[in-house]
């Protein structure tokens, strides 16, 4: 079974919708969606019946939407995700809590499991598992890439501005030493599956593939 990576970042957020307009494991009405997404109500009503395919929703016309039992655990990890990241921004970094929430909830969408362990260690929080959690890849329209992603998702050519760095403070110091820290503009001249060559102001350095998961982007 593959993980939630084969979630799109739409059918995430719709979950996530469903999930915060539910009530009691009631159904949620396609036309209170299509309001808070901001969607056609037939957009809505394709999303939802594709996510009833994989057996993540329970719908019904004319009698709304709900989670099913694999569908609310997928709803447990992106809100977990969405907290660890919101903790990160406002009790380590010091963002101020609407941008946080802002970026974090574009970043639950690009978080990876390793990452999101990481995290939850540093912070003290319960890492959920995820594992397990879906059987096929969700076929929902296609989105805009993301404005935040890590540099392992990044195209050769592509200039970016580092954001965050996800890594201990020794390693940091290290990479600032080298010219690489939030806000710095990069370029990725050359990557593959082991390493990723990346120009900075101050020059050209080489990264690892753990490293470079680590090094959030922003296009």
């Amino acid at each position: 079974m593959s993980s939630m990576d084969a979630l799109s970042e739409s059918a995430e957020m719709m979950i996530k919708n469903i999930h915060e307009l539910s009530s009691e494991g009631q159904r949620v009405r396609t036309s209170d969606l299509a309001f808070k997404t901001e969607l056609k109500p037939a957009t809505v009503t394709e999303m939802i019946q594709r996510l009833g395919e994989i057996g993540l929703v329970d719908y019904q016309a004319y009698h709304g939407v709900f989670l099913t039992d694999q569908g609310q655990r997928v709803a447990n990890v992106i809100e977990h995700r969405f907290k660890i990241l919101q903790r990160f921004l406002t009790e380590i970094l010091g963002v101020g809590k609407e941008e946080a929430n802002e970026v974090a909830c574009r970043m639950e969408h690009i978080l990876t499991r390793d990452v999101e362990t990481r995290l939850s260690n540093l912070l003290g929080a319960d890492s959920r598992e995820e594992g397990d959690l879906l059987c096929h890849k969700v076929n929902v329209e296609a989105e805009a890439e993301p404005e935040f992603i890590p540099l392992t998702n990044f195209r050769e050519g592509k200039t970016g501005k580092v954001r965050i760095i996800l890594e201990k403070s020794e390693m940091t110091k290290t990479l600032e030493q080298a010219g690489l820290s939030p806000g710095t503009t990069i370029m990725l001249k050359k990557s593959n599956a082991n390493s990723y060559d990346i120009e900075t102001e101050q020059g050209s350095l080489s990264l690892d593939n753990d490293l470079a998961a680590k090094i959030i982007v922003q296009n």
